[in-house]
């Protein structure tokens, strides 16, 4: 039972110290002691359980608020096929919605539903015999053209289509195969006639607000190279996804509509249709002088009602050979005529608010003065009229500030994460005391205080903190849903006033220009959650960003390291030391030039789901006197000094490593396919390659991926989506499921 604030104990106690008689509580209080009333607060303590547990009764009969031993029974009233327990989400909602799911059983609605309710994740269903190439006969109807290629269903791909050929192979695809005979697994198999394609996007996305973008490259004329993520990197853009808030009204998500990478050619994309709209507006505009000319002009646009255009050139065009063409391009009609038959599904229309520019106080850069472009080589020119040029895959823009500081652009974008690890703009479920001193906009003249809690109340870029050496019981946190980015020109040092001071960082993106996080003092605890030490890299301009390491330079008796990535911890001095280390689902990249990896000769440490990365297979990136780890993926090598404490169980490590009583562990020998990318900033950073060997894939406790990850039981969430797809599938249907990213 949780510690719940009802006084049931306080009460109890007090009922039962007033049925003791009075001579016998008048002894125990002259005594000098208080043994029988720390007897009936015992007492009174179970008492409290058993009453809160009465109370849990009423909530333990509907399933949306029962605790999690009560869901299998109520499983039982409905017959419903429960999931593994080890996912608590899925297995509530299947339970809660069976009878909905079987009432609806086949339906693409449900199958699509049972991917975000079972696994927690968006999908697109495809049913693949509808890309079958056929002979079409009379009672089919006519053929529907793809919206991308105007391709006919069953037709011949017109090859010509740059864009149509990037979608072949996904959920998106308007080419037509023939048809194989395989059972489907991943996309072999595919094209068959009973199979549905499951096209999942597991990632979870996150939106950044405020955020000040990099100066990357100083280009020739008024545009400069800037990088939308603050400390330069190359960052993919996400497109912000479809909420899924009614069921009830579903449609199955268009192609600007699901988390993946935003493509140049899909938010460049305008699609137009002439239709009631437009035509009923060139019937009433005062544009057009004469009320003839009117008519004539709608007369006109009825002649091509319902022709779809791909571009507002080709529209352009058809309208100039229209008898009344030269009134409908005229720069001011014609300007109208696009508003009216710009279509919904374009992706001009979906990816409207994908991404957002402009100077602070000011209004952002308009939609319609930005265009998607490849700055792969940071060279390229902009069309007139268009103010910011970006691309979308490496997170790079091409702008020209004017006279106003770098300093004062906003960036708005949203990006693609695996799970909360490191900062970012996502709960993090923060302590509700009210913070004691603020900075906000870059304002960081007020200084570190030695007490309370210091915000940080956006995702600017604060430069250059000040140290604080006296430091006695702070806090150092980013407000809820923001991710400010701490920047160090030189080491920033946070020292303790006196002993067994406490500090906790909280949300934060440290990174170095040169410098480290620097703890001095003495430290009974000092706690970071959910921030990012910079693991450094290369930027998009190929300069190289260097580690923001820890550096411990006094003496802490406990350190506790949640959620984090940082690139080592290290001890720094003659007096410096370390004696517990505790991390638990975190990312240690010593994989870049002056990262460490943890370098702790005297301290016990205790490690859960957590991976180590070091520059080599064989390389030291772990040097501890004790260990004690589960779960956790050492792809480097590792030397722990006593062999004889702690444990070393269902976890790997590199080849030479020396582990305490390893149990249910593995070596791992190759580097290179361990991880899908060694990139920090890419959306599959530090995650397992698909190439990965089964044993890391499947070696945890939980039978699930050792190493940071294993706290999403992703394969534990996919199982369980098979089997409901199993389930719940139409008849004489065949499931292909296929991960996306």
């Amino acid at each position: 039972m949780g510690t719940a604030r009802d006084f049931y104990r306080e009460y109890y106690t007090e009922r039962l110290w007033d049925w003791v008689p009075p001579a016998i509580r008048e002894a125990d209080e002259t005594e000098g002691g208080s043994a029988l009333r720390a007897l009936l607060r015992a007492f009174a303590s179970q008492a409290a359980v058993m009453k809160r547990s009465q109370d849990r009764l009423w909530d333990d009969m509907f399933v949306e608020l029962a605790d999690d031993w009560a869901v299998p029974y109520i499983a039982e009233l409905v017959a419903a096929r429960l999931v593994s327990a080890l996912n608590p989400r899925g297995r509530r909602s299947d339970v809660a919605k069976t009878i909905y799911y079987r009432r609806r059983k086949g339906t693409l609605a449900v199958l699509e539903q049972l991917c975000d309710d079972i696994a927690g994740w968006d999908a697109k269903l495809v049913e693949e015999f509808r890309r079958l190439a056929r002979n079409r006969h009379g009672l089919d109807g006519p053929a529907a053209p793809g919206r991308v290629t105007g391709t006919p269903e069953g037709g011949l791909a017109d090859l010509r289509s740059v864009r149509g050929a990037l979608l072949t192979g996904g959920a998106f695809d308007e080419f037509h195969y023939t048809p194989e005979m395989r059972r489907p697994h991943d996309r072999l198999g595919l094209r068959g006639i009973p199979v549905l394609g499951f096209h999942l996007h597991r990632l979870t996305l996150v939106e950044f607000r405020d955020v000040t973008p990099r100066l990357v490259k100083n280009l020739a004329g008024t545009r400069d190279g800037y990088s939308f993520d603050p400390s330069g990197r190359d960052v993919p853009l996400f497109a912000r996804g479809l909420a899924r808030t009614d069921w009830s009204a579903w449609r199955t998500a268009a192609e600007g509509e699901l988390p993946r990478v935003i493509e140049c050619r899909l938010y460049n994309e305008e699609a137009f249709e002439i239709g009631d709209a437009v035509i009923g507006w060139v019937r009433s505009t005062a544009l057009i002088a004469s009320q003839a000319t009117r008519r004539a002009c709608a007369k006109s646009l009825g002649q091509i009602a319902g022709q779809r255009f791909a571009t507002r050139a080709g529209l352009q065009r058809v309208l100039a050979g229209l008898p009344q063409g030269t009134v409908l391009t005229g720069a001011g009609v014609f300007a109208q005529i696009l508003a009216l038959t710009l279509t919904d599904d374009s992706g001009a229309v979906v990816l409207k608010d994908a991404v957002s520019l402009g100077l602070k106080g000011a209004a952002p850069v308009p939609r319609t003065a930005m265009r998607a472009a490849d700055l792969g080589d940071w060279n390229s020119s902009a069309p007139a009229g268009i103010d910011l040029l970006f691309d979308p895959a490496r997170g790079r823009m091409l702008f020209d500030p004017g006279a106003a500081p770098p300093t004062d652009l906003r960036a708005r974008y949203t990006t693609g994460m695996s799970a909360p690890i490191g900062a970012g703009a996502f709960g993090r479920r923060t302590a509700r005391t009210a913070a004691t001193a603020l900075w906000a906009q870059r304002a960081t003249a007020a200084g570190v205080p030695t007490s309370g809690v210091l915000e940080l109340s956006d995702s600017t870029t604060f430069d250059n903190p000040p140290n604080q050496p006296a430091i006695t019981d702070l806090t150092i946190r980013a407000r809820e849903q923001e991710r400010p980015y701490v920047r160090l020109a030189a080491d920033w040092r946070l020292g303790a006033a006196g002993n067994n001071r406490a500090l906790v960082i909280d949300g934060l993106w440290i990174g170095a220009l040169s410098g480290q996080l620097r703890l001095e003092g003495s430290y009974a605890r000092v706690s970071l959650r959910y921030c990012t030490l910079d693991p450094g890299g290369l930027d998009g301009g190929g300069g190289a960003i260097p580690p923001c390491g820890l550096v411990v330079a006094g003496t802490l008796d406990e350190l506790v390291i949640e959620n984090c990535i940082l690139p080592g911890i290290v001890l720094s001095g003659a007096g410096a030391s370390l004696d517990r280390l505790i991390l638990r689902n975190c990312i240690v990249d010593a994989g870049q030039t002056g990262a460490t990896g943890i370098v702790a000769p005297r301290a016990a440490v205790t490690m859960t789901n957590c991976t180590v990365i070091g520059a080599a297979i064989n390389a030291l990136a772990l040097d501890v006197e004790k260990l004690d780890a589960t779960n956790v993926l050492i792809a480097a090598r590792a030397d722990v000094t006593d062999l004889q404490s702690g444990c070393f169980r269902f976890s790997a490590r590199g080849p030479g490593s020396r582990v305490p009583h390893p149990y249910e562990s593995h070596e791992v020998a190759d580097l290179q396919r361990l991880f899908a990318s060694r990139r920090f900033g890419n959306p599959a950073y530090a995650e397992l390659s698909p190439n990965a060997p089964a044993q890391i894939q499947r070696g945890s406790e939980e039978q699930c991926e050792i190493g940071a990850w294993a706290g999403e039981r992703r394969p534990v969430r996919l199982d369980g989506l098979r089997a409901k797809i199993d389930e719940y599938m139409p008849f004489g249907r065949l499931p292909a499921v296929i991960v996306e990213n």
